[in-house]
């Protein structure tokens, strides 16, 4: 057996682990499935290249994510305000950059930043976060500043990157009376974010391209039409039957007949691929099981670890995850309008499957060194 073979050293939680092989393996298939296989081997090697950077993350003292959390951050928001001067447009929106020929999406290096320098700040500054003032200083302007720099090209991961900073506050006890009231101004300029993008367009689209479809998706779902107008949510009519077809046992592995008619379908839909193929017990029921255990892992995890850093990371990263994970599977249903949000760890996709890996593997390290203070006593 090779030297590097021996060395290998798998370290930190068994459960997470073994989720992470079982839903890599699921992706494998399903992609094959769905997209064929000029995709499949492209894909694999992504899975590869993601599980070996997980590998690599989880070797990391976890302590150190603490000052190359705040590093990235601050790299994120240059690479959020380049991709909105430079970034490549697909789809009306300039979400991607393109560098040495290979295109990623900055939103997915800051939705992970912003989680690691909150966490930080939250632990480093719990005495002075009573305070608002503070609070507003060391913790939600690094939030808010992210949301709004992803908001005009993304809404629903601007959305999902200020809901997982809410959360980490929720979890850090920061005072109720704050988390009420940044929750009801949040609210606040969402509607009138919604009325002006309502009503007037052509100035809102100006600076928001991509706010008309925003509110075509939010009007679909809320407002019901008579059936004319079929268009509106297409994507989850079409997810609807590949689940009605699959049934509970499913169609079979490769037999879905929605691959081909459903958009998006080894991506933003491929839990209702997954459901066709092999019914509501394993392909709908299964991903959900596998993902409460990430999380109920990361809470054992937090709970075992003496450190605040760590177990608001532990936490609130998995919490991140896993509500992308349910936001896709309620999207492929009907029950939240079209988000565009992937399914971690199973959908196609290049900067998704590395960062979520990035992402699990830096849990891995808080879990194989969970006694380490040195970064709160720095």
């Amino acid at each position: 057996m090779p030297d590097f073979i021996k060395n290998i050293n798998f370290q930190g939680d068994r459960g997470i682990w073994g989720t992470v092989i079982i839903l890599s393996f699921l992706s494998v298939l399903l992609v094959y499935s769905t997209a064929g296989a000029n995709y499949f081997f492209g894909h694999l090697i992504r899975i590869i290249l993601g599980i070996f950077c997980l590998y690599q993350v989880h070797q990391i003292k976890f302590k150190y994510f603490a000052n190359i959390g705040m590093i990235i951050y601050f790299l994120s928001l240059v690479l959020l305000i380049l991709v909105m001067v430079i970034g490549v447009n697909v789809n009306g929106a300039s979400r991607w950059l393109s560098f040495g020929g290979m295109q990623f999406q900055p939103s997915d290096i800051a939705k992970l930043a912003v989680l690691i320098f909150m966490a930080r700040q939250l632990s480093k500054y719990r005495e002075e976060i009573k305070s608002f003032k503070y609070l507003f200083l060391y913790v939600l302007a690094p939030l808010v500043l992210v949301s709004i720099l992803i908001l005009p090209n993304n809404l629903s991961t601007a959305i999902l990157v200020f809901i997982n900073g809410l959360v980490l506050m929720i979890i850090a006890r920061v005072r109720s009376k704050f988390i009420l009231g940044i929750c009801g101004a949040a609210i606040f300029l969402s509607l009138i974010l919604y009325s002006s993008a309502k009503f007037f367009p052509e100035s809102v689209n100006k600076i928001m391209p991509r706010s008309s479809t925003w509110i075509s998706r939010v009007d679909a779902y809320f407002i019901k039409t008579d059936g004319s107008d079929l268009n509106k949510d297409y994507q989850q009519r079409q997810a609807m039957v590949a689940i009605y077809n699959g049934g509970i046992s499913g169609l079979g592995p490769g037999k879905s007949t929605q691959r081909n008619i459903l958009p998006y379908s080894s991506s933003d839909f491929i839990y209702a691929i997954m459901v066709e193929e092999y019914g509501l017990i394993i392909g709908g029921f299964l991903p959900i099981l596998l993902y409460l255990i990430l999380l109920q892992r990361s809470i054992v995890i937090a709970s075992k670890t003496s450190s605040l850093f760590g177990g608001l990371l532990s936490i609130g990263l998995m919490f991140s995850l896993v509500l992308q994970a349910f936001i896709n599977m309620l999207v492929a249903v009907g029950v939240f309008p079209v988000t565009g949000q992937t399914l971690p760890l199973i959908s196609m996709g290049g900067t998704s499957i590395l960062f979520t890996c990035i992402t699990i593997g830096i849990v891995l390290s808080i879990s194989r060194d969970s006694t380490d203070r040195n970064y709160e006593t720095a």
